[in-house]
Formats: structure tokens, C-alpha cells, sequence
């Protein structure tokens, strides 16, 4: 039985068969056959993309290619907060002034009162920045204080 590289889709793929199909190409006694190790050159030839390295070499280093490509890719976690953590990021004075500026200003009202509802605070939710910047809009923040509050 020999081996074989398919590289008909564009990926490479080893089989072993007595039978090869058009498209394949045979590897040599030499090579290994470590699929992962090879790729297709501009000119559609296949090369080893890990030369000099053993195939336990080339899975460590594509594991840790993709340990680094998920972490990089992966979400970072929502940034969550309790009601009071929160409300501990404003001095009492900020507190008070908002508190204050709800009685006549409905949208800072309802920022509040949908805090009071919330089970916990996500900084990173674009209704609590943009009720942060409501405040600041409202001259009760600055937009340092904002980016404060939100950090």
C-alpha cells in the first residue's frame, strides 16, 4: 500500500491505497505523514512548512499556534459589577447631584430607575455607557469621570 498526498480541494490530506485517483500525488519513503505539516505552495506544489522539525516538534508548535490564535480570538468577559459596586464608583456628592438632576430630568430618571430594577451592571453594556453619557451630557460628569466609572 502507498501513500498519497490529495491535495484536489486545496487542502492536503494523506491517504493510503493500492489505487490512486488523478490529483494525488505519492509522497516519498522520506516523508512524513503528518498531514498538518505540509501546504501547498503558489504553484500548487506541496512543501513542509516545518523543515528540519520532528512531527512531535510540529504538533507542539501548531497546539501552541492555536492555544495563542484562541486566546487572542476568544471574548473577553463582560465586565459585571453589583448595583452597589457601581454606585461606589461615584463619590457622594455625584450621587446626590444625580439623584437631584432625576426629579427633573425624565432620561436621567429612567437611567436610574432601570439601575434600581437591574440584578447587576455590565460596563461594557451600551445602555450603561450611554447612560453615563447622559450624565456627562447633563454637565453631572465629565467625560474623564465617564471613562473612570466605566474602567
Amino acid at each position: 500500500m502507498n501513500a498519497y498526498f490529495d491535495i484536489r480541494n486545496g487542502h492536503i490530506a494523506i491517504i493510503e491505497t493500492d489505487t490512486p485517483e488523478p490529483g494525488w500525488v505519492k509522497l516519498k519513503s522520506t516523508q512524513s505523514r503528518l498531514a498538518a505539516r505540509y501546504r501547498l505552495d503558489d504553484d500548487g506544489k506541496v512543501v513542509d512548512a516545518y523543515p528540519g522539525k520532528t512531527d512531535e516538534e510540529v504538533l507542539a508548535a501548531i497546539a501552541e499556534q492555536q492555544a495563542a490564535q484562541a486566546q487572542s480570538t476568544a471574548p473577553s468577559s463582560p465586565r459585571v459589577l453589583t448595583k452597589l459596586q457601581f454606585l461606589n464608583r461615584f463619590t457622594n456628592e455625584e450621587l446626590a447631584a444625580v439623584y437631584t438632576a432625576a426629579k427633573t430630568n425624565v432620561l436621567i430618571e429612567v437611567f436610574m430607575d432601570k439601575l434600581k430594577l437591574a440584578q447587576e451592571v455590565n460596563l461594557d453594556d451600551p445602555q450603561t455607557v450611554g447612560g453615563l453619557q447622559s450624565l456627562a451630557a447633563a454637565g453631572l460628569l465629565s467625560e474623564a469621570r465617564v471613562q473612570e466609572v466605566l474602567a
